[in-house]
């Protein structure tokens, strides 16, 4: 590194920082000095890279950068987005603030946005690294010049950009919540989401489903994928196939459904696929929103140290489980009133 720093003519610490891409660094001189180290063949050793990391972490770290977390809604949306993803929003910030990073929240649902210009505010702002939230549907763009930033996606909502992405593991959630109703004794399994979020998934749920089904063959169910929270179309399906359990979103509304259709209805136990703190004695799967944000940071993070930037070759998905929250919404079927 003493070499290196003697041919750029900087001091030895300069090139530490320009070879972790530190943004202290000018992008010019990062350039220039990883040049050189690249002409030199400078390798850093990983075990001093280690210790260094690991003394640097054990004190407070300085702000070193702003971080964007791209959303995409109207107006009219913002409280809808906070009290769907307000926790997601608020890990990525609490990690950012670890690792001496700053969140700052970009909307770039006004359609006089341009990919330019998006990518024009962005890099006036000094940002490098950028994090897109999940969307409200697949056919909602989200435009900028990838190859300026590091970037990652949360979820599968932007479609048709190869990008890196944290999600929930949405297939082995649903295999843990079908495996739940079937220890309570209930082994019809119905699946009652709204298609716009089966695709937003890319249909992960069902696919975990029809395996359990083929596991299954005589509980057969079919999936009900709503085009809007249609009460009518649900009551007429349920009816048709009795489902024993249901697997949904929205858990109120569909309480609200069952209730009207009678007693049978009010014992078929529910389960949350995305359960909430708020969503008290409902049976469910916790997707744990912060931990999503707080890996979402580390992941983008680790590419501006690495300084990959742009679309990857080949994009690596990290998934993270969820976890199995009991509740009264999903009873033993031999002690539901409907049993007896």
């Amino acid at each position: 590194m003493t070499d290196v720093a003697r041919r750029a003519g900087v001091h030895p610490a300069t090139v530490s920082r320009a070879l972790r891409n530190d943004p202290r660094i000018t992008t010019e001189q990062r350039a220039t000095i990883q040049r050189i180290a690249g002409e030199m063949g400078y390798r850093k050793n990983p075990l001093i890279a280690a210790l260094m990391s690991a003394r640097r972490s054990a004190r407070p770290n300085a702000y070193h950068a702003t971080l964007a977390f791209v959303t995409r809604y109207p107006d009219d949306r913002a409280a809808f987005f906070l009290s769907e993803f307000g926790d997601l929003l608020a890990g990525a910030r609490a990690r950012a603030q670890v690792q001496g990073y700053r969140i700052e929240e970009f909307n770039v649902h006004n359609p006089a946005l341009s990919s330019a210009r998006t990518t024009d505010i962005l890099r006036n702002r000094g940002i490098q690294g950028a994090i897109v939230a999940p969307l409200h549907s697949i056919h909602e763009p989200v435009e900028f010049d990838w190859a300026q930033f590091s970037a990652v996606a949360i979820g599968y909502s932007l479609q048709g950009v190869p990008v890196s992405r944290v999600s929930h593991n949405h297939f082995t959630a649903l295999t843990i919540a079908a495996r739940e109703c079937r220890a309570a004794g209930r082994n019809r399994i119905g699946l009652v989401v709204p298609r716009r979020v089966h695709e937003k998934v890319e249909k992960r749920w069902l696919s975990a489903l029809l395996l359990d089904q083929e596991e299954h063959p005589t509980d057969r169910v079919p999936a009900l994928l709503l085009e809007d929270w249609n009460e009518s179309e649900f009551s007429t399906w349920f009816t048709k196939h009795r489902p024993e359990a249901l697997l949904c979103l929205n858990v109120s509304v569909v309480q609200e459904w069952l209730s009207r259709l009678g007693r049978p209805a009010r014992y078929t136990g529910i389960v949350s696929l995305d359960r909430r703190p708020r969503d008290r004695g409902v049976a469910g799967i916790d997707q744990d929103y912060p931990q999503m944000g707080a890996a979402a940071v580390d992941t983008v993070v680790g590419m501006m140290h690495r300084n990959e930037q742009g679309l990857p070759a080949k994009p690596l998905t990290l998934l993270i489980d969820g976890s199995w929250i009991a509740g009264r919404s999903l009873r033993p079927a031999a002690t539901s009133p409907a049993s007896r």
